[in-house]
């Protein structure tokens, strides 16, 4: 096929109208289908309500606010010491998810039950033990209303009782339904899941979001019931701030035991650097009574100022040194916890050391939280691990780092100090050793006196802190129950799910355009076969009219068509005698209809015309002009008849008719033989027009006989019902033959209002005849 050339005359389309011709074809397929579209587009509709409706049921959003309270401590103060907050920066975000938090409010709100909420009321009074038996259960009431059966969902019984009596004690259940809520023949069924499982449940949804700025936190949970959802995250809320109240509580209280412990031991020292100071005066004063000093009676060095500076510079090394050497020991058998943090805290240097007096209260703090949070917690939570690692840096690193440095320190300062003295004239530096050992003795008690009067400034605040705490956390902006859903999907769904189907519809009816070898529309005759598309002819709802009453009857459309096709296979033959044949690819497209009227076409034109029933095998043109359908064609080729005798004369004027004769198995021999063109050359001269109905194209050879003894061929094609691939295939044998062409006219068109294929009539322009005149004067040209 390919190569051939184009038969009809039918410009092939250009390259540039190709997705336009493409996207017109589809629309006339969705078209052709609709009502299959359509019934996928509302099915589309159904699923997509349905799908909304029981999945994804409208979600409600709850939003509850928590503002952190900021730091209590005054300037200079290590503030979260002495607060009691939580003294990390994640550790309220933490704090909501936990399990001290979830586990409460989910035994609180009931989360481990799922239920009908027909069995509300049945269910309100149950409760959980600590160890529960999750699964699907039933419960069922007897007939008579006083006996029940716990099943399973495999139908196992599980316990069994009278109505009244505790239901599934040994399943873990605490439930013993409220009197006449159960009913006789009454099923009551839940589901149960474990308090864990509820609270994994709820860390997954909930979601905590921490302000920028560090002062608010916010709770939110998404839900399709709005009044549970808004319970569940106020009781969460509320469940933060009383824990965050506890944990507050117990952490002063651990750091009112630290700093007493504290405190207890600088008070031990004091007392000691008191008493070492007594047993010196004591000593001194038996040295006196020797005569083996020379100072003054009451300990003091003589009153001349170098000596009392001297002096001075001397006491201050000597209390360094001591405080070198005792911070060196303590980091020597330093183990980083208990009484070596408490022997660091009472030593003068550490407290003037800014960064290192902070640290030890910051490790004070952090070992208080972590003993308060291991009574809670396992070794394995998250804020647990996170202090432990905080506690482990401060003792190993940190505070060993920095009371090295403060060692090194306060052993530069005492050679400073001894550089200072050497300096002063070498003979003050004779000092009395009674009195630099005094003036030593002296301020090491006067720093031990400042080590516990702040020690006991602070554990007084703390024991203060205890008894009046407040939450660090408060519940600013509790969940209001929402009104309208936060996001509802179902619309989206609904159209998702109705543009989706009509998209498969439509996707459908171009597949089943492409896969169907019917013919469905004028355009698949000119693109699809190169066909001149000469006319076409609308579909009639009921039969035609006959042929002999098409106008008195009604077919003043189907005449008006009739015409313009006449029009167009006159142009198309050109000049002489036309002489076609009519056929069609198969049965039913209506060739015979389309002959007939034809044919009538050109005998109202004034065409002598002559209709030719050629199909020898099953023709029926004579019922529709009433004539006899012998002796006709076969007789006549084979010499049985002559023209006078097949020749028969119709109601219409100027209309002929030769039947198709006696039916014989020679008849299609007949048909291919000479005698045909024989036979037609002496008809020839009689008639303006012969117009031979044919066989069908897939019926053998007899249309393609008839078709070379015309010379021309005219197609009819009826859409829905003429097969396009077989008329593809004969147009490719047509070709090959002295054949031409002329056209083709599509049958049983449905015409679309406005469409330009509907133009062969209008209503009011009929085609009537004018009664005669009843007589009167005829206006003249002067007026």
């Amino acid at each position: 096929m390919a190569g051939a050339p184009r038969a009809g005359g039918a410009p092939p389309p250009s390259a540039e109208g190709d997705w336009l011709a493409d996207a017109r074809r589809y629309l006339i397929a969705i078209q052709r289908y609709r009502w299959m579209v359509f019934g996928l587009s509302a099915l589309g509709l159904l699923v997509g309500f349905a799908f909304a409706g029981v999945v994804l049921a409208p979600g409600y959003a709850a939003r509850a606010s928590l503002w952190i309270h900021g730091p209590a401590g005054q300037e200079g103060e290590p503030g979260p010491l002495w607060s009691g907050r939580l003294p990390i920066s994640a550790g309220w975000s933490d704090l909501v998810r936990t399990n001290i938090v979830l586990d409460d409010v989910v035994r609180g709100e009931r989360l481990y039950l799922t239920n009908n909420p027909a069995s509300d009321t049945v269910l309100a009074t149950f409760a959980i033990n600590q160890q529960v038996r999750p699964g699907r259960y039933r419960l069922v009431v007897d007939n008579g209303g006083t006996a029940f059966t716990l099943r399973d969902a495999a139908g196992r019984v599980l316990d069994r009782g009278a109505v009244g009596d505790s239901v599934g004690a040994r399943l873990g259940f605490v439930w013993v339904p409220s009197p006449g809520t159960l009913h006789a023949g009454e099923t009551v069924a839940f589901t149960l899941i474990t308090p864990s499982a509820a609270a994994a449940w709820l860390t997954r949804e909930l979601k905590v979001s921490p302000d920028p700025d560090g002062n608010f936190i916010q709770l939110e949970l998404y839900g399709p019931d709005a009044s549970r959802t808004t319970a569940i995250v106020n009781a969460v809320a509320a469940r933060v701030v009383a824990v965050a109240a506890d944990l507050k509580r117990a952490n002063l209280t651990q750091l009112n035991a630290v700093l007493g412990g504290q405190m207890r031991r600088a008070e031990a020292d004091l007392r000691s650097a008191e008493g070492a100071l007594q047993r010196f005066r004591m000593q001194a004063a038996t040295q006196l009574a020797d005569g083996s000093g020379s100072v003054t009676a009451n300990f003091s060095a003589p009153t001349d100022p170098r000596f009392a500076r001297l002096l001075d510079v001397k006491s201050r090394r000597t209390q360094l040194l001591r405080d070198r050497e005792a911070i060196n020991r303590i980091l020597a058998r330093s183990s980083g916890s208990g009484p070596v943090v408490d022997a660091l805290a009472t030593i003068g240097a550490v407290a003037g050391s800014t960064e290192l007096s902070r640290a030890l209260g910051e490790l004070t703090q952090k070992q208080a939280m972590l003993r308060t949070l291991q009574v809670r917690y396992t070794a394995e939570s998250p804020l647990v691990r996170r202090l432990t690692g905080e506690v482990a840096t401060l003792e190993q690193a940190t505070i060993p780092e920095l009371a090295a440095g403060l060692a090194r320190e306060l052993e530069r300062q005492a050679a400073e100090l001894e550089r200072q003295a050497n300096a002063t004239a070498r003979d003050l530096r004779r000092i009395p050793p009674l009195a630099v050992e005094q003036a030593a003795l002296q301020r090491a008690v006067t720093s031990k006196e400042q080590v516990v009067a702040d020690l006991r400034r602070k554990y007084d605040k703390v024991r203060l802190a205890v008894t009046s705490s407040i939450p660090d956390l408060e519940l600013v902006d509790p969940a209001v129950e929402p009104q309208e859903p936060s996001d509802n999907w179902a619309p989206v769904i609904v159209m998702f799910c109705a543009i989706t189907c009509f998209g498969a519809g439509a996707c459908g009816a171009i597949l089943l355009d492409r896969t169907d070898r019917r013919v469905h529309d004028p355009d698949d005759v000119a693109h699809k076969m190169g066909l001149k598309v000469l006319g076409v002819l609308p579909h009639f709802d009921s039969p035609p009219p006959p042929l002999w009453a098409a106008r008195s009857e009604g077919g003043v459309k189907l005449i008006e068509a009739m015409r313009g096709i006449h029009v167009n296979v006159l142009h198309s033959h050109g000049v002489g005698p036309a002489i076609m044949t009519v056929t069609s690819p198969g049965r039913a497209d209506g060739k015979s209809f389309v002959a007939a009227y034809l044919a009538t076409a050109f005998a109202d034109a004034g065409y002598r015309t002559l209709l030719i029933d050629g199909d020898v095998r099953c023709g029926v043109l004579h019922r529709a002009v009433k004539l006899l359908r012998r002796p006709g064609l076969t007789d006549l080729l084979g010499g049985e008849a002559i023209e006078a005798q097949v020749v028969q004369r119709t109601r219409q004027g100027g209309l002929w008719f030769i039947g198709c004769g006696t039916r014989t198995r020679a008849a299609p021999t007949l048909v291919g033989s000479g005698a045909l063109p024989r036979a037609l050359a002496r008809l020839r001269p009689n008639y303006d027009a012969i117009i031979i109905d044919s066989s069908p194209l897939a019926a053998g050879a007899d249309a393609l006989a008839l078709g070379t003894a015309a010379g021309s061929l005219l197609l009819v094609l009826r859409t829905g019902v003429s097969d396009g691939a077989l008329a593809r295939v004969k147009l490719y044998d047509i070709r090959r033959l002295p054949i031409r062409v002329l056209g083709a006219v599509v049958n049983g068109v449905r015409l679309r209002r406005g469409s330009s294929q509907d133009a062969y009539y209008l209503e009011g322009y009929e085609a009537k005849d004018e009664p005669e005149s009843v007589g009167g004067p005829v206006v003249g040209a002067s007026g």
